[in-house]
């Protein structure tokens, strides 16, 4: 067996738990070591240790980003010069130069090799985090001297992270595709993160039978997610907005059959009674889209209509900040049965999102 390599993985703050799942569902048998939850309203940090190749991490669609763990200093702010403490442990950091070469075969380019830091801190510190930017700088110029640094789009991207006294620096091996995606080419407003969308969709237990729907699908995201992951016999979206429906047609083309989109009234779907087996939906937060007083209204006929096309046995999955309406909603259907829920930050909104039976 080979010699394990610590990695850390970006997620959105909320599915640190998703995540874990995924990897075992996976096979993935990476052990997570360290969860450093909600570094920032963007993110969380999983630190784990993988043996198998790097390739199988960044096939995982719940995770934002991943990359190589080349350097931890536990407690920086014991040391009475902190930023010379950081310089001076990338200087030393032999991980640092093995971390370039697996980037190098991941994402071969031409010419000079080229390298950037990227630096991102929480807490209350005693320095700028152009500061720390810096002394990282200063370490990486020493250890990689036949590179060539750069501001931007760098072969090389090393990410420093001071999460309260915890510092890490991170090798990124994955691009800007893992977490955008390269299927969206159209998008709306209040449009859903991929990596939200394929939590939504993993949560609903996919099956090769699957007659899955999106009633509200905007620009197709949890539609896309769920023809990514696993087969299915049909695919439904549908949105009230004519530009949304456009916008889903085109992100999908001509992929992804059968697929069918449509425009309709999300509480009054042309669907017999348990002809859905799954569906996941990002609901109106009553911002963006709708308002606070529309969504009193529309909750509780949009769930009603829901647990009629939904089959006994079948699972939904709804995403809201509106907790509260939704539960009330979901708790006047007796066909239904939340399970669990988890509280995920949605583009610097608290959300929840609900895991709920068909009984």
């Amino acid at each position: 067996m080979s010699r394990a390599t610590t990695y850390l993985l970006h997620c959105v703050p909320g599915l640190e738990e998703i995540v874990a799942d995924e990897l075992q569902r996976s096979g993935i048998e990476a052990r997570i070591t360290q969860t450093l939850a909600r570094f920032d309203e963007r993110t969380s940090l999983l630190i784990v240790n993988w043996s198998g190749p790097p390739s199988e991490l960044l096939r995982l669609r719940t995770v934002e980003d991943v990359f190589i763990l080349t350097a931890k200093l536990p407690d920086v702010r014991s040391s009475r010069a902190p930023l010379l403490a950081v310089r001076q442990l990338v200087e030393v950091d032999s991980q640092v130069v093995s971390a370039a070469s697996t980037v190098q075969r991941l994402r071969p380019a031409r010419g000079r090799p080229t390298w950037r830091v990227v630096a991102r801190m929480s807490g209350n510190q005693t320095f700028r985090r152009v500061d720390l930017q810096r002394a990282v700088e200063e370490g990486v110029a020493k250890r990689l001297g036949g590179w060539r640094h750069v501001a931007d789009d760098a072969q090389l991207e090393l990410w420093a992270h001071l999460v309260g006294k915890t510092f890490l620096l991170g090798a990124r091996i994955s691009d800007a595709g893992m977490r955008h995606r390269t299927y969206l080419a159209a998008s709306r407003p209040a449009a859903l993160k991929p990596t939200i969308a394929a939590a939504m969709v993993f949560l609903t237990t996919p099956q090769p039978e699957d007659v899955f729907l999106d009633p509200m699908c905007g620009a197709g995201t949890v539609l896309m997610e769920r023809a990514e992951t696993a087969r299915y016999e049909q695919l439904w979206g549908g949105d009230n907005d004519p530009e949304a429906v456009a916008a889903a047609r085109e992100n999908i083309g001509s992929r992804y059959k059968p697929i069918e989109i449509k425009q309709w009234d999300a509480t009054r779907l042309p669907f017999a009674q348990g002809e859905i087996s799954a569906l996941a939906c990002n609901l109106p937060f009553g911002k963006q889209i709708g308002t606070r007083e529309q969504n009193r209204a529309l909750y509780p006929a949009l769930i009603s209509e829901w647990a009629r096309v939904v089959q006994p046995g079948g699972r939904l999955v709804l995403l809201s900040s509106e907790s509260r309406l939704l539960e009330s909603a979901v708790r006047r259907e007796k066909k239904l049965a939340r399970r669990r829920s988890y509280r995920v930050m949605v583009r610097g909104v608290l959300a929840t999102m609900s895991v709920i039976d068909r009984n």
